[in-house]
């Protein structure tokens, strides 16, 4: 009986959700033998992870276990809770060990380090063999920081008010090192880069920095009284900011700040003083501080025990070039106040050997940082549309994409903000730079004579970027440009077509150019390589086909697939959907009914917000406590269409721009002969939500709409501060979503006639909101405006507000309670159910 049903497929309920798992890649063992991956129960808030060995498929489950870590191909370790399993990947047998704070492996792959809690609330630190057996133990661990390349770990002490540092270096046998003893402060800020150990100690009112060179295996101590400390300034203790240690030996960046702390607080008692010539807003100023103010950078020269000052008041940000000769520094307040999102400056490079400084680029825009070469010798910005390379030697500046045929900036912005570079691959190894286009990779010198095109994805609507698996290459790191491409050892390309959301994997080197490894109309993503092969795994899905776990290894093969369970239900598929909005050709997704039927008018949900063609092959869990009300496979089970149209935006009549390209998605999915247009409802939240409303008072098209978290006046929205940045919103307004592109002064008119709540006498159709009574992100004043318009109006519609929530809902019960509430609005409008009870008397 069971047999027979097993090929039976039913329709998927809510009782049926807390089934599905969203999974993770964790890690892949260096020769790639192992795998490991977490699978998160979001209903349950429960993780599992798993340790799975690619041939033949053997697996061990760690419950309530996030992440692990592999010794080479002989152990597998991973913490459950406090107990640590270190998993014999030879024997399948485990050790456990309790009350495990971290761990971590020896580059020789010959021991484990494992801090511990004691009895006594304390920690101790074990080593131990493969076998097992414990080496070395210490007592009284405060602090600890293992070394990047698994070489050591160095770690504070504290003993009966003494306090110390210790180094282990993980030879054979284990080398022991006392780095500082018999200190009578605690010792802090331990950090490990470059063969070196950095840490700090307090000496009554001051400070003093400690560098530990472990190949000259000398400990050098930085204090105020080095030559060329500023006054009234000693080390920080900040945990934002690590030091920087120089790869010769002989710098270290360290971060100072002021020794009267009273120079930066405002006291919250005072009378809060809000000036409109102030650079930044009282708001900034009373939670981020005044960045004059901030911790500053310094070098110190370790062999003559020399400081300088690299940022102060006046230049209070930078960074440094990866020779540590030069910083290139700026004051990010210069140009305030403004209305931009981010500050523009005009950046300095500042000479560190002879102490000059000389402004290299005037109003710069902040959104691309300037990356330094790995060599220390150039700068790469971008600047009115182009890429420039800046010479320190020569003091010398050369666009290096004039005359090239392509854009580097952004061709479909959309939007009235200047277009954003697509960015940089990377710095050669032959002293070139990659750039990127739209599509492809361009590799060219920095004297800009030699310009060629890497890849071919214009002509076929690829899009290739580089992964080079290092964390260093593009981020905002305070010492520029560390690493670098080999362009004949290769590397690894991810490959989109946004047109048809097909992605893949290819291999480029200087000799081959190109190889395609994988590609496939479906989504890949979160890429993780073996550290010893050119094994790579990673996750594959699509809309229909929940995410799968493969390898490449000559080819792709699969590890495991997620969710197995779905077979037992029906499920929706998508599809491409193409349309003309104001003569420009869209397009978006439209999603069919779990039990779609041919012969059936179903009725459709639209769900708005910019664009979304992006996500045609994002696997989405069912779920009813979706922290926004809306998830695509609540509706589709529940006998809906869906639609995710993209949007064309015309500056500052979005009332105009965004109607017309949603009904003509609307019109296009209901030419398909399967949608019932007169039941077809309206979606959104936040800019979506903002989007929802201001469609409702254009047109009577939607039977019901629902709005959350949405701004609906944009006068009072112009003039807000922001709670991220706690800076003026104006920028939303006229560079971001708004897209009105001009102040409130210079174009009030596109204010108020793109405001819902000042049209929202055109509004017919029923109306749900919601929004949370703490979000400051989207201040639920503007749903609480537009409520009382419709009320003033006589319209139907009711605000739900929920106490304690932000701009989106994180408490799971307030989450399902919205989740339902949505669900039974539609449904009672769309599809004629009966009327809940909680839409009150006044619809009775």
């Amino acid at each position: 009986m069971l047999l027979g049903q097993a090929g039976q497929k039913r329709m998927l309920t809510p009782a049926d959700y807390k089934q599905w798992s969203k999974l993770y890649p964790d890690k892949i063992s260096n020769n790639g033998n192992w795998a490991s991956y977490r699978l998160n129960y979001k209903y349950t808030d429960s993780d599992t992870l798993v340790l799975q060995k690619i041939a033949g498929g053997q697996k061990q489950k760690f419950a309530n276990c996030r992440t692990g870590k592999f010794n080479a191909e002989l152990q597998f370790g991973c913490i459950s809770q406090d107990t640590l399993y270190l998993q014999n990947l030879h024997t399948a047998t485990a050790d456990k060990i309790a009350n495990v704070v971290s761990f971590d492996f020896s580059k020789n792959n010959r021991y484990s380090v494992v801090l511990r809690n004691s009895n006594d609330n304390k920690q101790f630190l074990e080593i131990r063999t493969l076998t097992g057996k414990v080496v070395y133990q210490r007592k009284d661990i405060t602090s600890y920081c293992y070394d990047p390349d698994q070489k050591g770990v160095v770690f504070n002490v504290s003993n009966n008010n003494h306090y110390g540092t210790e180094l282990i270096l993980f030879k054979d046998p284990i080398d022991i090192k006392i780095l500082a003893a018999n200190q009578s402060t605690p010792l802090k800020k331990l950090y490990w880069e470059a063969d070196a150990i950095s840490f700090m100690g307090d000496i009554g009112q001051g400070s003093k920095f400690y560098y530990y060179s472990i190949s000259k295996d000398k400990l050098s101590i930085l204090n105020s009284k080095s030559n060329g400390f500023p006054k009234g300034m000693q080390i920080t203790d900040s945990p934002l900011g690590n030091a920087a240690h120089a790869k010769s030996g002989t710098k270290v960046l360290v971060r100072l700040k002021f020794s009267d702390d009273t120079l930066k607080s405002i006291d919250p008692k005072d009378v809060e003083i809000w000036n409109t010539r102030d650079k930044l807003l009282f708001d900034y100023r009373k939670y981020f501080g005044n960045p004059k103010m901030s911790d500053k950078m310094a070098l110190w020269n370790i062999q003559e025990n020399k400081v300088q000052l690299i940022t102060d008041s006046t230049f209070s940000a930078g960074f440094i070039s990866s020779d540590y000769n030069y910083a290139f520094i700026y004051d990010p307040i210069a140009y305030e106040p403004q209305s931009r999102q981010f500050c523009p400056y005009d950046l300095y490079i500042l000479d560190l050997n002879s102490g000059t400084r000389n402004p290299i680029v005037n109003n710069h825009t902040a959104d691309a940082k300037p990356f330094g070469s790995p060599d220390g010798a150039y700068l790469c910005y971008a600047k009115s549309g182009q890429w420039w390379i800046y010479s320190i030697k020569n003091d010398s500046h050369i666009c290096i994409t004039l005359n090239l045929p392509n854009s580097f900036f952004a061709e479909d912005n959309n939007s009235p903000s200047e277009d954003k570079p697509y960015g940089i691959g990377g710095w050669t190894s032959d002293g070139e730079i990659i750039l990127y286009d739209r599509y492809d990779l361009w590799k060219i010198s920095l004297d800009g004579k030699k310009k060629k095109r890497l890849t071919n994805g214009r002509e076929i609507q690829k899009t290739f970027r580089i992964n080079s698996f290092n964390p260093n290459l593009l981020f905002d790191k305070t010492v520029s440009g560390t690493y670098t491409l080999d362009l004949k050892v290769g590397f690894l390309l991810e490959t989109v077509n946004k047109e048809t959301g097909a992605t893949g994997l290819s291999w480029w080197n200087i000799n081959s150019g190109i190889k395609e490894m994988v590609w496939g109309n479906n989504k890949i993503s979160l890429v993780k390589k073996a550290q010893d092969k050119s094994i790579y795994m990673y996750v594959s899905e699509s809309f229909e086909s929940s995410p799968k776990l493969m390898l490449y290894k000559d080819k792709a093969t699969e590890i495991m697939q997620s969710n197995p369970q779905q077979k037992y239900f029906y499920w929706s598929r998508n599809e491409k959907i193409e349309y003309i909005s104001d003569g420009i050709k869209t397009k978006g997704i439209l999603f069919y009914p779990a039990d779609f039927k041919a012969d059936k008018k179903y009725p459709m949900v639209v769900h708005i917000y910019e664009r979304q063609f992006s996500y045609l092959n994002d696997y989405i869990n069912p779920s009813m406590i979706s922290n926004t009300g809306f998830n695509v496979n609540n509706y589709t089970a529940n006998g809906y269409f869906v639609l995710f149209p993209d949007i064309n935006y015309e500056f500052g009549n979005l009332k105009k721009s965004v109607t017309n390209s949603v009904l003509a998605a609307v019109d296009a999915a209901v030419a398909k002969g399967y949608v019932n247009a007169t039941k077809v409802g309206l979606i959104g939240h936040s800019f979506g939500g903002y989007e929802t409303d201001l469609i409702i008072t254009q047109t009577d098209r939607f039977a019901a709409a629902v709005s959350g978290a949405a701004w609906t006046d944009l006068i009072s929205s112009y003039l807000y501060v922001g709670p991220l940045f706690r800076r003026p919103d104006f920028f939303r307004a006229e560079d971001h979503q708004i897209r009105i592109g001009k102040s409130l002064f210079e174009d009030m008119k596109s204010y108020l006639n793109n405001s819902p709540v000042l049209l929202a006498s055109n509004v017919n159709s029923p109306l749900l909101s919601w929004a949370g009574a703490e979000d400051r992100h989207v201040n639920m004043q503007n749903s609480l405006e537009f409520y009382l318009a419709l009320r003033r109006l006589n319209k139907e519609h009711i605000l739900l507000v929920y106490p304690e929530e932000e701009h989106t809902l994180e408490n799971k019960k307030n989450a399902q309670d919205l989740n339902i509430r949505i669900m039974e609005w539609f449904d009672y409008y769309l599809k004629g159910e009966k009327k809940k009870e909680w839409f009150g008397t006044y619809y009775n």
